[in-house]
């Protein structure tokens, strides 16, 4: 088949190394084209090829010499390029922009989207932030037909993996692009034999995850341990996990939760020797990495403000 990658990062690259090593042809990349115009448009696939690493498509693109196709508005004069192409299928991972209907109808089979979640469990741009937060014991890959809603169309294929008590949103991302990567070219050959066919999503069973804020990174301390545990290793590193200690507010980067009850309230300091540990409504969390940035970026607690046990952090 005849294929148009619309894809960003990691995932875009996992998506796309594979195919260009099968019997399929990867005939154009579809970048985001809202924010680079003239000569940006030129410059980003060179500075991605010499300076983006193994993580900028439009890099590899111009390695490659695949044309790249810049949409915005995906107004018939963008598309023209593509409908010139007469590709089969828009193949999509990690794209940025939500596809209206004259670009979900141009391919003549479809439009394939990878997402990096169990659909429909965990749809929109923050997957990996939602599946840690919510202590799933499981995530995956799906690939799935694209409509107009996100992440709603019928689904093609799943690729299950387990997860760990101590993955971060990087972990799971990088184990969602390499699972993409590996199963990719079989789900396009099914494509190629037998159409764009899939399950109808059960809509009781979906959830939508909006991008987390500054409002979603205080740490609560009558929430249990392993809830903030959690909590530091979805927003890690950004928004960055944070709380406030006379006055100032201290970022927290890794964590360990011990579930066992402790005999102090919520935020009290129960350890301070070499790291702070803290009580919280169920059980105690060490603070193992943890910084402020203001005045000057210093490591906290530094040695001159050390909390003692049985302060009250707020």
């Amino acid at each position: 088949m005849r294929i148009a990658l619309a894809g960003t990062g990691r995932l875009g690259v996992s998506l796309l190394m594979p195919l260009v090593k099968s019997s399929h042809e990867v005939v154009a990349i579809v970048q985001d084209g809202r924010r680079l115009k003239g000569l940006r448009r030129w410059a980003a696939p060179v500075a991605g090829q010499f300076l983006g690493g193994e993580q900028s498509v439009a890099g590899r693109a111009r390695a490659l010499g695949i044309p790249i196709v810049w949409i915005a508005k995906m107004t018939p004069e963008e598309l023209a390029p593509l409908r010139a192409l007469g590709i089969d299928l828009l193949l999509v991972g990690g794209f940025s922009i939500i596809l209206k209907k004259p670009l979900l109808e141009l391919p003549r089979v479809g439009c394939l989207n990878t997402h990096s979640s169990l659909l429909p469990r965990h749809r929109g741009p923050n997957p990996f932030y939602a599946v840690i937060l919510a202590g799933d014991a499981e995530s995956g890959v799906t690939f799935h037909e694209m409509e107009e809603g996100i992440d709603t169309g019928p689904i093609v294929e799943q690729v299950r993996f387990p997860m760990s008590p101590r993955d971060t949103v990087l972990t799971v991302y990088q184990r969602a692009c390499a699972v993409a990567g590996e199963h990719v070219v079989a789900v396009v050959d099914r494509v190629a034999r037998d159409g764009l066919h899939g399950t109808p999503q059960d809509p009781a069973l979906a959830n939508y995850v909006k991008k987390p804020t500054i409002d979603d990174s205080w740490l609560d301390w009558s929430r249990p341990a392993i809830e903030l545990d959690r909590q530091v290793r979805a927003l890690s590193p950004s928004p960055m996990p944070r709380f406030k200690y006379k006055g100032r507010i201290v970022r927290v980067g890794r964590t360990e939760f011990d579930p066992a009850l402790v005999d102090a309230a919520p935020g009290t300091v129960v350890g301070s020797r070499v790291v702070v540990r803290v009580a919280t409504g169920q059980g105690a969390l060490t603070l193992r990495v943890a910084f402020c940035t203001w005045p000057v970026p210093w490591i906290w607690p530094a040695p001159w403000g050390r909390p003692v046990v049985g302060e009250v952090l707020r």
